[in-house]
């Protein structure tokens, strides 16, 4: 389902429940000025009720018509579009000897057709309809667990401002959470700090070999399923299109064996960003909806930030603890992200305040490539008890990998890690993984691990996508109250400062 139906669905519960709520106990308070034995009385406190219980209908009602229509409207649309483009690619795949697009374009539509024809069943079938219902009882669930627990740590007005801006009491209720999105790029005029008068990328393609240009530019691709879609940009006032086949590719391959047999005197100027517009956007829109089912309600701000060195190009680490290590050194060195402080002598922490006031504020990096076969990977500052490590700063990073309808969820999986979830079984859940532990599974293993009793009803028939469940939200939230600062969640009390 789109992010844009869920929208709706909260402008509905925001704008609907809240002020008809407020009328109902204005007209409360009326009853009360009547003596007791007056019989009206009894005729306002039934009158009442029964206005609550409308208002209930109707948000509800309301926010599932939305849900239905929306989804029903945007699976046909989305076939349409989705059909189109992949016979597009065919033809054109078929006529430029380009397989790979061929392919692209029959996934597309193959895809297309299963997706759309699980989603209209479901909706005939009232499956989901029955989603609904099973969602808005265990949001219900996770907003009286919330509550709960900023009860036991807060109290007074920095509990009530808190309850107010999660609206737990009324309204939609999640944590609107501002979230960088960052894109690393590269420039063709960077300077090399070896040589000033060559540009970066050529030492790092010709002299060091420890990238490849032409990869990065579109024109070389390792294999079909580790393809990227990386976006090639002429500079200058009339730079239009993108690499890797978005719209139109303003560098010819001639051009850039131009630029790099010339040392960066000739040939066009351009910068290579890690992954498409579309791209970039599909993967934040997925995080935007899947962490909905967390209680958050991420605020995107996108970025784009250059990386000059190979190894925030091609990012290293042959285990996933190696690599965690490199992501927090380059969330420090060229995010900006504060660390922990640690005693140079001991290694004991010193102070981690800087470091936990940035958890307000998560970051997700689009990287152009890890040197091995990971798609993602997280920093978690304070780990968890199922056993993710806690980091010296906090961060994520992913790479773009086809097709989406898997990798579009890498993002919000490595932030599922941030905010201290674990690796699960089963590919209905967010949090799978294929390598539990980091070991790597013969094929028996692979089928055991990657389906439970539950993975068939709940990713074909009833919500057609992996979602998180409610123990991870909850789990998610314990995280969030025990470690994020107060005024991360809507405190306005300051706290005074005792010398």
């Amino acid at each position: 389902m789109a992010i844009e139906c869920v929208e709706t669905q909260e402008w509905i519960e925001e704008e609907v429940s809240k002020p008809v709520e407020q009328w109902v106990e204005k007209t409360e308070q009326k009853c009360k000025k009547r003596p007791w034995w007056h019989p009206l009385k009894w005729l306002c406190w039934l009158v009442t009720s029964i206005v609550k219980v409308v208002v209930w209908v109707v948000v509800k009602v309301g926010k599932w018509v939305v849900r239905t229509v929306c989804k029903v409207v945007g699976t046909i649309v989305d076939f349409i579009v989705n059909a189109a483009q992949g016979l597009w690619n065919m033809v054109a795949g078929i006529f430029t000897w380009d397989w790979s697009r061929f392919f692209d374009g029959l996934f597309q539509l193959l895809g297309s057709a299963l997706d759309t024809f699980l989603t209209l069943l479901r909706v005939i079938f009232l499956l989901d309809t029955l989603d609904y219902i099973i969602t808005e009882y265990q949001r219900g669930q996770l907003r009286t667990y919330v509550r709960t627990k900023l009860g036991f740590k807060y109290s007074g007005q920095e509990f009530q401002d808190i309850i107010d801006n999660l609206r737990i009491d009324h309204g939609a209720f999640g944590y609107r959470i501002p979230m960088r999105a960052i894109r690393t790029y590269i420039d063709s005029e960077t300077p090399s700090p070896r040589d000033p008068n060559v540009p970066n990328l050529v030492v790092l393609h010709s002299d060091d070999k420890t990238i490849n240009l032409k990869e990065l530019c579109g024109f070389e691709s390792p294999d079909y399923f580790n393809e990227k879609r990386y976006k090639t940009l002429k500079k200058g006032l009339h730079a239009s299109g993108g690499g890797g086949g978005e719209i139109d590719n303003p560098i010819s391959e001639d051009e850039l064996d131009t630029y790099i047999s010339s040392r960066g005197a000739e040939g066009p100027k351009f910068i290579v960003l890690s992954m498409r517009d579309g791209v970039h956007k599909t993967k934040l829109r997925a995080a935007e909806l899947k962490a909905r089912e967390l209680g958050l309600m991420p605020q995107w701000k996108e970025e784009d930030q250059e990386v000059t060195l190979a190894r925030h190009i091609d990012h290293q680490g042959s285990t996933v603890s190696a690599a965690a290590a490199a992501l927090v050194n380059f969330l420090a060195d060229i995010i900006g992200r504060k660390k922990k402080v640690r005693d140079p002598m001991t290694n004991a922490i010193i102070d981690e305040t800087e470091a936990l006031n940035e958890l307000c504020t998560p970051v997700a990096v689009g990287v152009f490539r890890y040197s091995g076969t990971l798609r993602g990977i997280s920093a978690c500052l304070q780990g968890s008890p199922c056993g993710q490590f806690a980091h010296d700063a906090s961060g994520v990073s992913y790479i773009d990998n086809k097709p989406d309808i898997v990798w579009k969820y890498v993002p919000i999986h490595e932030l599922g890690h941030y905010f201290g979830l674990c690796h699960v079984e089963g590919v209905e859940r967010i949090m799978y993984t294929p390598k539990p532990g980091g070991k790597k599974l013969g094929v028996w293993d692979q089928i055991k691990n990657s389906t439970t009793w539950w993975t068939v009803p709940k990713l074909l028939l009833l919500k057609g996508e992996p979602t998180f469940t409610l123990e991870e939200a909850m789990q998610a939230w314990d995280y969030i109250i025990e470690h994020f600062p107060a005024r991360c969640l809507g405190s306005k009390v300051v706290t005074p400062f005792v010398p």
